[in-house]
C-alpha cells in the first residue's frame, strides 16, 4: 500500500470517526429537547424543552372567555378569569417529544416535523354552574308568561317563555364543554338537549293560536318596484294595518269619503265593510269581529302606498340625476291641482285590498308601479343639462343649478290650487326676460321688476305687494298662476338668468 493511500484511508477514518462523535453528541444534546427543524402551532422547537415550548404556546394562545345566547335572544358572558380556565400544552408535548428518538436527528432532518397540537384546558367547572344558575334565563313557575308584542323593526312578535324551557345541567355542559374547545361562542338553541317541550294550557294555546292569525296578515311578501328600486312590504308596515285597542274611537269616527281611498272601510277575514262597532271585541289588544276575524284598515294601506309613491317622485327623481345618474329620468304629473304623485296608487290599492280578501299577500310577487295617466317622462340629460331652475311646489321654494351646483335658492309663491289656478308643471325653457313691466289679467293689473318668461302667461317675478313666501300660502292666498319671489333674490336671478334656461316646475 502507497504512503498516499495510507493516509487517505487514515484521513478517511478520522472524519467518520468525528462525524459520528458530533452526530452522537447532538443525539445527547436532543435528548433534553425537540429535534432539529420541529414547528409546533407555529411555534420553532428545536433544543427546547417542553417546559420552554408550553410556555411559548400558552402566551401565544389568549382566550378571553365565551359568549352564550340564549333561544330568547338573551346574552351571557363568562370571562376566562371568572371560570378559571387555565390552557396547558405540557401532557401533549411530552406524548409528542417521548415518540421521538433523539439519537434518530438525522433522519428528521428529511422529514417534516411541523404539527399541530391541542392544549389540555382546565376550567373551573363549579364556578361556571354557579355563573349559569344566576342567569335570568331560569325562570320560577309563576314567571313563565307567553305574550304578543310589538317590535318597532319587525312586527309583532310572540314573547315565548312557555313553549321551551331551558335545561339547567345540560345548559352548563354545554358551555364547559365549549371552554375546553376554546370556543368564543355559542347558541345554545343549536345544542341537543338544552332546552325541553313545555306542554301549553289553554289560555296559552289561545294566545299561540292568535299569533299565528297576526303574523300571517303581517307577513305580506309583495315587493314593489320602483325605477331600479325595490320597497318590501315588510311586517313593520304590514302590521300597523292590524287595528288594536288603541285604534278604537278613531275607526269609529272614520267616515267613507270619496276624495280619500280606503277611508271607512276596513277588511275582516274576507269581507269588506263598515267597522263593526256593535260587534267588536278586544282580544289581547286587538280589535276582532264576532267571527274572530282581526280587522284591517283600507285607510292605513292607503296611506302605505300614497307615502311609497310620494317618496319617489320628482324630487327624487333629481336627486337621483344630480347624484351623477346621467340615465336618469324625471317624471313629472302634468297637472296643476297639487297633487305631484307620478305613480297610479289607486289601481295598486285595489290590488293590495283584494289580496288580504283573498289571503293571497304571502305568496311572494314583485309588483311593479305603474305611472299614472297624467305622467310625463323626460330625459333629465337632454331636457334639463346642467344648469337650470327647479320649483319644487309643494315645498314652495326655487332652486337655481349652474353647473349641477346649487347657485341660489328662495321660498315662493306659486298659483292657487283652491281656486283652479294652479301653476302649470312640465320643463320649460325661459323664454323672455322683462325689466319693470306690467302684468295684465282679466282682473288685475300688477306692476313688477323682475320677470322671467316661462310658459304661457306664467313666469317668475318678484311680488312687493307679499310680506312673506314659502309654507302653504298658496293654498289659500296664491297667485293667478306665476312663481312669485322676493324682490332681493329674483333681482339676483334675474341678473344671471339667460333666456333658453330649462325650469322644472313640479308638486
Amino acid at each position: 500500500m502507497s504512503r498516499a493511500l495510507k493516509g487517505l484511508l487514515i484521513a478517511l477514518a478520522v472524519s467518520i470517526a468525528a462525524f459520528i462523535a458530533v452526530y452522537i453528541g447532538l443525539g445527547f444534546y436532543y435528548m433534553n429537547g425537540f429535534p432539529c427543524f420541529t414547528w409546533i402551532n407555529g411555534v420553532y422547537c428545536t433544543g427546547k424543552s417542553v417546559n420552554e415550548v408550553n410556555e411559548e404556546l400558552c402566551k401565544k394562545y389568549q382566550y378571553d372567555g365565551i359568549y352564550i345566547t340564549d333561544i330568547s335572544g338573551a346574552e351571557l358572558f363568562i370571562s376566562a378569569k371568572d371560570a378559571d380556565v387555565h390552557i396547558d400544552f405540557t401532557n401533549m408535548l411530552s406524548s409528542y417529544l417521548s415518540d421521538k428518538n433523539p439519537f434518530a436527528w438525522g433522519y428528521y432532518f428529511f422529514e417534516s416535523l411541523i404539527v399541530n397540537l391541542s392544549p389540555d384546558v382546565y376550567v373551573d367547572k363549579d364556578a361556571v354552574r354557579d355563573i349559569i344558575s344566576k342567569w335570568e334565563i331560569f325562570l320560577d313557575d309563576d314567571e313563565l308568561n307567553i305574550s304578543i308584542e310589538k317590535n318597532k323593526d319587525s312586527g309583532y312578535i310572540l314573547k315565548d317563555n312557555l313553549s321551551k324551557a331551558p335545561v339547567q345541567e345540560a345548559i352548563s355542559q354545554t358551555v364547559i364543554d365549549s371552554i375546553e374547545a376554546l370556543k368564543t361562542e355559542v347558541r345554545l338553541y343549536t345544542v341537543d338537549g338544552c332546552y325541553t317541550e313545555i306542554q301549553l294550557n289553554e289560555e296559552q294555546q289561545k294566545i299561540v293560536d292568535l299569533y299565528d292569525k297576526v303574523n300571517a296578515l303581517q307577513s305580506c311578501m309583495i315587493t314593489y318596484k320602483i325605477a331600479d328600486e325595490e320597497v318590501k312590504l315588510d311586517k313593520k308596515t304590514a302590521s300597523s294595518f292590524i287595528l288594536t285597542a288603541d285604534d278604537l274611537e278613531s275607526a269609529k269616527e272614520e267616515k267613507i269619503s270619496k276624495k280619500l281611498p280606503g277611508s271607512g272601510l276596513f277588511i275582516a277575514g274576507t269581507e269588506e265593510e263598515k267597522f263593526p262597532e256593535d260587534d267588536i271585541i278586544i282580544v289581547e289588544g286587538f280589535l276582532m269581529d264576532s267571527n274572530g276575524n282581526l280587522i284591517l284598515s283600507e285607510s292605513k294601506m292607503y296611506d302605505f302606498l300614497y307615502e311609497l309613491s310620494a317618496s319617489h317622485s320628482t324630487e327624487w327623481d333629481l336627486g337621483r340625476y344630480r347624484s351623477g345618474d346621467e340615465n336618469a329620468e324625471i317624471i313629472i304629473n302634468n297637472n296643476s291641482k297639487g297633487n305631484g304623485l307620478v305613480y297610479d296608487i289607486d289601481s295598486e290599492f285595489e290590488y293590495l285590498k283584494e289580496a288580504y280578501l283573498l289571503g293571497t299577500t304571502m305568496n311572494e310577487e314583485v309588483r311593479t308601479l305603474q305611472l299614472s295617466d297624467s305622467a310625463v317622462v323626460f330625459n333629465a340629460k337632454e331636457s334639463l343639462g346642467d344648469t337650470y331652475i327647479e320649483v319644487n311646489m309643494g315645498k314652495q321654494e326655487l332652486f337655481y343649478y349652474v353647473e349641477g351646483k346649487l347657485s341660489m335658492n328662495m321660498p315662493i309663491v306659486t298659483g292657487n290650487v283652491n281656486r283652479g289656478r294652479g301653476t302649470p308643471t312640465g320643463i320649460f325653457p325661459v323664454y323672455n326676460k322683462r325689466y319693470h313691466t306690467n302684468l295684465v289679467g282679466v282682473d288685475y293689473v300688477s306692476y313688477v321688476n323682475y320677470w322671467l318668461g316661462v310658459h304661457k302667461g306664467v313666469g317668475i317675478h318678484d311680488a312687493t305687494w307679499r310680506s312673506k313666501f314659502g309654507e302653504d300660502i298658496y293654498k289659500r292666498d296664491g297667485s293667478h298662476g306665476c312663481i312669485n319671489c322676493p324682490l332681493d333674490t329674483v333681482s339676483q336671478l334675474w341678473e344671471v338668468v339667460e333666456v333658453g334656461t330649462p325650469v322644472v316646475l313640479y308638486y
